[in-house]
């Protein structure tokens, strides 16, 4: 449905008919001629004879054929229709990757959301019991109302949070031409699509299978076939043609039926391709560049994406194994010395404010994770299985 991948099949459609036109031979020519009209003074060679007696008409057809080209050409417009085809699995490469991004960011707020959400609630707890021990002269009137601060502080991120979390919906509509809702969205769901092992060991042979770089080489190639078909313009084409006359003036000894053969060769001597053929040459060459240098740039952001994605695991296993277990008991015995009158209101909070951002924290790293496997996915091309290729109507 998205406009940007029927785009890409016209495209494919497009060069796919091109192919048939490469093929065709050139059209035959049909000659009329008319010839013997009398002007000024007639000659009368004989008795009633008129000037109508004296005309002859001629039908002719003529066919050029080329030599040497359409191989060439037919060879350029098939690889152009392979290059249009890999585009096209790049545009919707590409557009899966931004999808899975897209839902993925949903997920993500929404995790971020129940975690605000929570905070809030239990902000909200504690500042009604600290309240009703307000009333009864247990703690101050300084405590309730930092409560009331810090219960205001997350009311806002909770707001900022779900102001995100629509924007995110609607980008997600606007990319998948569905309706996306967050109910049930998780980021545990969500990892599983970018997630697994992905082979970093030959980064290069990875890249080298990209749609994009396979459609550069494919362009490559249909510059070289071009280069061919300009260079083979020297070869002349002839052009052969029959032509019937029916000649009425027979009262001067001309024929009345006649068939006459004729062919014509072009004399390539100032333009023979020439110039066409080095465009093509330096067009080749410009796409090998381009293709060298795409497949270094990728070859250097997967390294990177592979870097950052072990730091961001270690950094994870960390949060969850370690910190996070810790943080919860510090909260669980923080709460239950408060309770006790042991420590302050102070202690409480700077622990729950730190567990809590422990806990975003978790969500953001689990998220800047995703998006780096879903980046190196991109970068290495591994999604290619799951676009198919595009069907072509000939071969």
């Amino acid at each position: 449905m998205n406009p940007d991948v029927r785009a890409a099949g016209a495209r494919v459609a497009q060069a796919n008919d091109q192919v048939g036109a490469s093929r065709l031979w050139q059209n035959p020519t049909l000659g009329l001629g008319l010839n013997n009209i009398s002007v000024g003074r007639f000659n009368q060679v004989a008795p009633n004879v008129s000037r109508s007696d004296t005309l002859s008409y001629a039908v002719g057809l003529s066919q050029t054929f080329e030599l040497g080209k359409r191989g060439p050409r037919s060879e350029a417009a098939k690889l152009h229709r392979d290059a249009f085809a890999e585009e096209y699995r790049g545009t919707l490469l590409g557009l899966l990757t931004d999808a899975r991004a897209a839902m993925t960011r949903v997920a993500y707020l929404s995790a971020r959301q129940q975690i605000l959400d929570d905070s809030l609630l239990s902000a909200k707890s504690m500042a009604n019991l600290t309240k009703i021990r307000m009333d009864r002269g247990d703690v101050s009137g300084v405590d309730h109302a930092r409560l009331m601060l810090d219960s205001d502080r997350v009311g806002r991120d909770v707001s900022d949070n779900r102001s995100d979390l629509q924007d995110a919906l609607a980008e997600c509509e606007a990319l998948l031409f569905a309706p996306c809702q967050a109910d049930g969205a998780s980021l545990a769901s969500a990892e599983k699509s970018a997630g697994g092992e992905v082979a970093t060991d030959d980064l290069n042979a990875a890249i080298e299978a990209r749609p994009d770089l396979r459609a550069l080489r494919f362009e490559q190639r249909a510059a070289i076939a071009e280069g061919t078909m300009f260079r083979r313009n020297a070869i002349p084409d002839p052009t052969v043609g029959v032509t019937y006359t029916r000649d009425y003036y027979e009262a001067a000894g001309n024929q009345p039926y006649t068939i006459g053969v004729s062919a014509s060769i072009p004399l390539p001597f100032f333009d023979h391709g020439q110039y066409q053929a080095r465009a093509a040459d330096h067009r080749a060459e410009e796409l090998a560049a381009i293709v060298q240098s795409t497949q270094r740039h990728a070859a250097s952001d997967a390294r990177s994406l592979v870097i950052r994605r072990r730091l961001l695991q270690s950094k994870l296993e960390n949060i969850q194994k370690t910190a996070l277990p810790r943080s919860n008991e510090v909260v669980s015995s923080t709460t239950t010395a408060y309770e006790r009158g042991q420590i302050s209101l102070t202690d409480l909070l700077i622990a729950r404010r730190e567990h809590a951002a422990l806990e975003l924290e978790e969500a953001d790293t689990r998220f800047a994770l995703f998006s780096v496997e879903n980046e190196l996915r991109r970068a290495l091309g591994i999604d290619q299985n799951l676009v198919g290729q595009k069907p072509r109507e000939d071969s």
